[in-house]
């Protein structure tokens, strides 16, 4: 065996090691300290009993996260998909448009014979107000002015500025 020769940094004289002073040696490491054995684990095979078991508990598992799956965002998420069907781009009622302008607590654009609007939360709420408290003839009344031009719409929220004051 060769012997390692080294100048030692502080002393400036040479050192005779058998090995390099940062190496582990062969085998030193215990990689097992605890010395516990690990557990083998058995292989589950398709045609025994046991995994017929696994495999209902599994989809058993599967089932009651697929129940409560139906959390808040997923309602969410649904119901904005509602929102953007087909049906309501093309003959859209603005009393439900003003009904989702109150629910989601934000400004959207109402479409009129003439033109579209920007309406706010507040206005929108004032209107389903009225709306709700008048007779059956003035309600026609109304959401057909609701739904003719911008002029109409603005005499209706001019009526209803009166009402609730």
């Amino acid at each position: 065996m060769t012997k390692w020769k080294e100048v030692s940094s502080y002393t400036g004289q040479e050192i005779e090691e058998d090995a390099p002073t940062n190496s582990a040696g062969s085998g030193a490491v215990d990689m097992n300290p605890t010395g516990m054995k690990k557990k083998k684990k058995s292989l589950l095979d398709a045609r025994t009993k046991q995994y017929r078991e696994h495999k209902a508990k599994l989809e058993a598992a599967r089932l009651k996260r697929q129940e409560s799956k139906k959390s808040k965002f997923v309602e969410k998420v649904k119901e904005s998909l509602d929102d953007f069907n087909r049906e309501s781009f093309l003959a859209e009622d603005n009393v439900d448009v003003l009904k989702s302008i109150v629910k989601r607590k934000s400004a959207k654009p109402l479409k009129f014979k003439d033109g579209s609007m920007e309406v706010d939360m507040q206005t929108a709420n004032m209107m389903l107000q009225v709306l709700d408290k008048v007779n059956a003839d003035n309600k026609t009344k109304i959401t057909k002015m609701i739904n003719g031009t911008k002029g109409q719409f603005m005499k209706v929220h001019q009526l209803v500025m009166k009402m609730i004051k």
